[in-house]
């Protein structure tokens, strides 16, 4: 690991979790606060709190960090390491992107984006001077889009409502983020299997919880829910009682008689009618939804949108060079990109988002094959089928070894890989970014990263790699063999001309 005024530094021990379904995550055991500085308290739950949080050695990026008391989920640890593991898989534009994990005697660390709109309810009285179904009509079509992909990856959310949708920015530009994902769980893809247990907020919860079966449909029904309370101002069941709540979700009737659904359009009663069905095999699903007439109604409202989105057709005739400039590189390189985009903001990150979603047409969160095809070719791009599948190959590299078995036109690029491999490097890789993400690899301060700084960084993200992928990694970039990666080397991913040579004096790596 490395030695320090003579002192040997002993690894952190990396803790082993198991969640309800024997799925395994790892944590590292490292003190939290040598790498953040934590901040503010951003709210209070019942097994702890979240706080905002900067990390020491790059302040520039806010993170939230939500603290859990290991005495109040003692006996219960499974579902916590439940949520790790399912946030640990989720990589989409509307969900709440997880970067670390750590534990000591008396805590859990979950270390996630932080979002400074606050919650949904909060935000929209801030942002409209006045109601608009158009605004909804947004906000709703992303939060499907990200509960179709969670759902395409075997797991049912099961409590959406508002207060688990926060905005990342005060601004216009703010985004709505799905977060909690602590009553997240796989379910039956193939629905023979049902699942039992009972679990949400009453006022969104489907009947068929209520009663004890469900599968995924319940997320249908709650976003009906969260499209009634927007659109209205108010919930759609109600009762003096718990039991009195219950029984009208499952007996009573929506009704769309007060004043304000006079100003609705027909398209959005009958979206909800279809979420609010009491039967769930009567519900769509999450990626029929999405093709509801509702979603492609459009609003007088709309023309400042539809010119701000037009406005950056330039920047859609740039994606295949974007992606080509991925080709081949190391495998310790795209994981370091990865990190670069997590250490970013939303505004820097906002043009290579607007391309993603022009590409992403079916608004599952993924980019396809045919998807890649299509914009490709709308840009007048002359790759071929096979530019393509190189394309996808070196963005989307397999990790299993059913994947290694698929034709590379099924593959799909994940949105954080898109990112990775879009992000203009000319542009952000200045010698200060370069220095905060090696920090993040040099575990113990040694100035160089070994093959245990490397175990203990990829704890902290929840995983465990083995000793044969990080030999690869190490051997791919380390020139004279000594096992471990100076600064020097770690910048000469970048640049095969050297560090020394091509920062200039602003920091950038480039002359």
């Amino acid at each position: 690991m490395g030695c320090v005024s003579g002192v040997e530094i002993k690894p952190n021990i990396i803790v082993q979790m198991k969640t309800r379904n024997q799925d395994l995550v790892f944590t590292s055991t490292e003190d939290i606060t040598k790498i953040y500085s934590l901040g503010k308290v951003l709210g209070i739950g019942s097994f702890g709190k979240v706080v905002s949080a900067r990390m020491i050695k790059n302040s520039e990026k806010q993170f939230a960090i939500k603290i859990i008391e290991k005495v109040k989920v003692k006996g219960r640890e499974d579902i916590l390491a439940n949520e790790i593991y399912m946030l640990q898989r989720i990589d989409h534009p509307n969900i709440i992107k997880f970067h670390e994990v750590y534990q000591n005697n008396r805590n859990f660390y979950i270390c996630m984006d932080y979002c400074k709109g606050g919650e949904l309810v909060e935000w929209i009285p801030r942002k409209y001077k006045s109601f608009h179904e158009h605004n909804i009509q947004e906000i709703m079509k992303k939060i499907v889009s990200a509960v179709s992909y969670i759902h395409s990856q075997g797991i049912v959310h099961r409590d959406i409502k508002a207060e688990n949708i926060m905005i990342t920015s005060k601004k216009e530009d703010g985004e709505p983020k799905l977060i909690d994902f602590g009553l997240a769980n796989k379910f039956d893809t193939s629905h023979i299997k049902r699942l039992k247990s009972f679990a949400g907020t009453p006022m969104y919860m489907a009947p068929e919880i209520i009663k004890g079966s469900y599968d995924e449909k319940c997320d249908i029904w709650s976003l009906g829910v969260l499209l009634f309370t927007l659109l209205s101002g108010h919930l759609p069941f109600h009762g003096d009682t718990k039991a009195q709540l219950y029984d009208n979700i499952q007996k009573s009737s929506i009704s769309f008689n007060s004043q304000v659904w006079t100003k609705i359009s027909n398209e959005a009663k009958d979206l909800i009618k279809k979420m609010l069905q009491k039967q769930p095999g009567m519900r769509p699903n999450s990626k029929d939804l999405i093709k509801h007439a509702w979603f492609k109604k459009q609003f007088k409202n709309e023309d400042k949108t539809q010119s701000q989105n037009n406005s950056n057709n330039t920047e859609n005739r740039q994606i295949y060079q974007l992606l080509k400039q991925n080709q081949g590189g190391a495998k310790f390189k795209k994981e370091v990109k990865t990190l670069l985009v997590n250490q970013l903001n939303e505004t820097e990150l906002s043009q290579l988002k607007e391309i993603f979603k022009k590409i992403d047409v079916d608004n599952s969160g993924t980019i396809t094959f045919d998807e890649l095809k299509q914009a490709l070719h709308a840009e007048g791009s002359p790759a071929t089928f096979e530019d393509i599948e190189k394309l996808i190959n070196n963005t989307s590299t397999p990790q299993t070894y059913e994947q290694v078995g698929k034709k590379k036109k099924d593959f799909v690029i994940k949105y954080s890989e898109f990112l990775a491999s879009c992000i203009d490097q000319r542009k952000f890789i200045t010698k200060e970014k370069l220095q905060s993400l090696f920090f993040i690899f040099d575990t113990d301060n040694s100035g160089f990263i070994t093959k245990l700084n490397i175990k203990e960084a990829f704890a902290r993200n929840g995983k465990q790699i083995s000793d044969k992928q990080i030999d690869e990694m190490i051997a791919e970039i380390d020139p004279n063999h000594d096992n471990k990666i100076s600064f020097e080397e770690f910048c000469q991913m970048f640049d095969n001309a050297g560090v020394n040579k091509n920062f200039t004096e602003d920091g950038s790596i480039y002359t």
